[in-house]
């Protein structure tokens, strides 16, 4: 599903932005979820916040957290990136809420776990990658994902903290978009200089002989793994469990 050119804007510049590739009125009922989880986790006490202030919140097992979040995470076009990045066996990480609140800093840049805990050289194919999905209209003022094309082929290097690169982009687009991230790019969140939250989806996904960062099959519900469908089974891990021979 994905064409030539955009395989090989992955391949040169390790992002992929695919523009309004979820339909308005999906887009719309994902942010209207995603603010109410967030706000519910929150009252309970049990909000994920982080940088400073507490002006950024995740939003953990989304799977877990309403049907349409199940079907979402088996989008064909974003799949199609992942399964190109990181093979058609690739499972799902993690699929996660995260909200920019006004006054959000920026966050800095970093490539993504477990890259980042590797010895160097980094492996130069892919491990890991990220979707971000837009559920407002990404702008410089509200923090739209800032990354260094092309930064995924420093094998030995990482993003030091406080330095300026002149070659660091923001990524804007309109909502209903995914920006699809090789998790070796330098990238991080930006400033939200607004009055509204910036929300978004991020899924993550990484090859099938990487542990992912949440265990799925034990925190997503029974009736859920019942239902799912082949693909969305494999993005949880049941395909590549390990082996039980004595």
């Amino acid at each position: 599903m994905l064409t030539i050119a955009e395989k090989n804007k992955l391949d040169q510049n390790g992002i992929l932005l695919l523009e309004k590739v979820i339909d308005l009125d999906t887009t719309l009922q994902l942010r209207e979820r995603s603010l109410e989880l967030a706000a519910e986790e929150q009252k309970a006490g049990k909000g994920h916040t982080y940088l400073q202030n507490d002006t950024a919140q995740r939003v953990w097992n989304l799977i877990n957290k309403g049907k349409i979040f199940e079907e979402a995470i088996q989008h064909s076009k974003m799949l199609a990136a992942m399964e190109y990045l990181l093979g058609a066996d690739c499972t799902l990480s993690s699929f996660t809420v995260n909200i920019l609140y006004p006054g959000a800093p920026d966050a800095g840049l970093h490539i993504d776990y477990p890259l980042s805990a590797l010895p160097t050289p980094r492996p130069s194919f892919p491990m890991v990658a990220n979707s971000v999905w837009f559920l407002d209209n990404f702008t410089l003022e509200n923090g739209a994902t800032s990354c260094i094309p092309r930064s995924h082929k420093q094998l030995e290097a990482l993003p030091e903290s406080g330095v300026e690169y002149a070659d660091k982009q923001q990524i804007c687009g309109p909502r209903g978009s995914v920006l699809i991230v090789n998790g070796s790019i330098w990238h991080g969140s930006s400033e939200n200089r607004t009055n509204s939250p910036r929300v978004a989806l991020l899924g993550f996904f990484c090859r099938s002989i990487l542990k992912p960062q949440q265990d799925h099959l034990k925190i997503v519900s029974d009736e859920i793994i019942e239902r799912a469908t082949p693909i969305l089974k494999r993005l949880l891990g049941l395909n590549s469990l390990p082996n039980l021979n004595m």
